[in-house]
């Protein structure tokens, strides 16, 4: 049975990567890493993930709760939302609702993997 699949939708490289480079090393397969909307839902019809990690704010695109929403109800991923805002913003966007788990920037490691796992349990 092979690990179930994560998308990654982070405007930010470096962040995403490390994200990609955690997750891959704990067995999951990061199927991809989209900056935009159109690139998240084109990787998520291709490769059928099972969750998704999308930043809240994706400075090029929309915000990161439409996206996770478009990919919440046009394929069923769960949706793990990062985020360096403070609760009341998070709160407002409706982020608590949408997802699975919400992360607080900076997050740690052992943060990432134990809402990974949250969400895919």
């Amino acid at each position: 049975m092979s690990p179930p699949g994560i998308l990654l939708v982070q405007d930010n490289f470096l962040g995403a990567e490390r994200l990609r480079v955690l997750l891959e090393a704990s067995g999951y397969t990061v199927v991809g890493i989209a900056g935009r909307t159109d690139g998240a839902i084109e990787l998520a019809e291709r490769h059928r993930p099972q969750l998704a990690i999308v930043d809240l704010m994706l400075e090029i695109d929309v915000d990161g709760i439409h996206t996770a929403t478009t990919l919440a109800r046009s394929f069923g991923l769960k949706i793990l939302i990062t985020t360096g805002f403070p609760d009341f913003v998070t709160e407002a966007e409706g982020a608590a609702e949408l997802a699975c788990a919400v992360l607080k920037k900076p997050y740690t490691d052992d943060e990432v993997l134990v809402a990974v796992a949250r969400c895919l349990g």
